[in-house]
């Protein structure tokens, strides 16, 4: 049962920031805003008896908003520890984490160790998931997209593609690849996505947070701080856990991904 408000005079505004440019299927470009981002967080801002409003900028000056609080959120927002400076990290409920592709005649892989032998696709400075393998030949090219690796696959320059869920699975599921298999459980499994909420917005506020271990590295789930229970920042945590839970979070996604 959601914990809903009643509309009023005084609706809370929620303002959610985001680039110009489009990220398909999570946002179009602007002034378009339609998309999952606009969809799922309307039905949170429904549940809270608040009004969403979306904001679009250059990236930077989005950014510098949210540090000042003059925009609420950041529809998913990775941690680095300048990021955690101004903003509080709360999960959306969306699947994240990598996966691999391949051509369908490559061995299932559940582990990366699986790779060994290989030759691994990626983008020049792209993350090295596969570094610490011995055995594994690099196929590296500038600004690499997934049609690239793709193609490079067929072509057979690679073994192995891997990159973002969403964006592999939206890409397979709206170009129809039957030569090309996806390995869902690779690369660490399914991490969770945040939203990036600034501590500066008129609907945060927080505590000290009594389990954090100075002792182990920060991150979303070892921070300083947590939410105060009287915040609106709280209601959206509680909010979102809900709809993941009743699985209304699995139903949206589903219709874009």
């Amino acid at each position: 049962m959601y914990a809903s408000s009643s509309w009023s005079a005084d609706t809370c505004i929620l303002k959610m920031g985001y680039r110009t440019n489009e990220r398909i299927p999570l946002i179009s470009a602007s002034p378009d805003n339609s998309g999952l981002y606009q969809h799922f967080y309307q039905a949170m801002a429904d549940h809270l008896g608040c009004e969403l409003k979306i904001i679009r900028g250059p990236k930077k000056r989005i950014l510098k908003q949210l540090e000042d609080g003059e925009i609420d959120f950041y529809p998913g927002f990775n941690y680095n520890e300048y990021r955690a400076l101004y903003t509080y990290y709360i999960e959306n409920g969306f699947p994240g984490g990598e996966i691999g592709i391949s051509r369908s005649d490559f061995a299932d892989i559940n582990h990366l160790e699986e790779l060994e032998g290989a030759t691994i696709l990626q983008s020049l400075g792209s993350p090295d998931f596969v570094r610490d393998l011995e055995n594994i030949r690099i196929y590296a090219v500038p600004e690499m997209t997934i049609d690239k690796a793709v193609n490079l696959l067929r072509k057979k320059r690679g073994d192995f593609y891997i990159y973002n869920r969403a964006s592999l699975l939206y890409y397979l599921r709206t170009n129809k690849s039957s030569d090309i298999k996806i390995h869902p459980n690779c690369c660490g499994g399914v991490e969770p996505i945040y939203l990036g909420f600034s501590r500066q917005s008129e609907h945060y506020s927080e505590a000290p947070n009594p389990h954090f271990d100075p002792s182990q590295e920060l991150s979303p789930t070892n921070f300083p701080v947590i939410l105060s229970t009287d915040s609106k920042a709280f209601q959206i945590e509680k909010i979102l856990k809900e709809m993941k839970e009743s699985g209304e979070t699995d139903a949206i996604y589903k219709q874009y991904y």
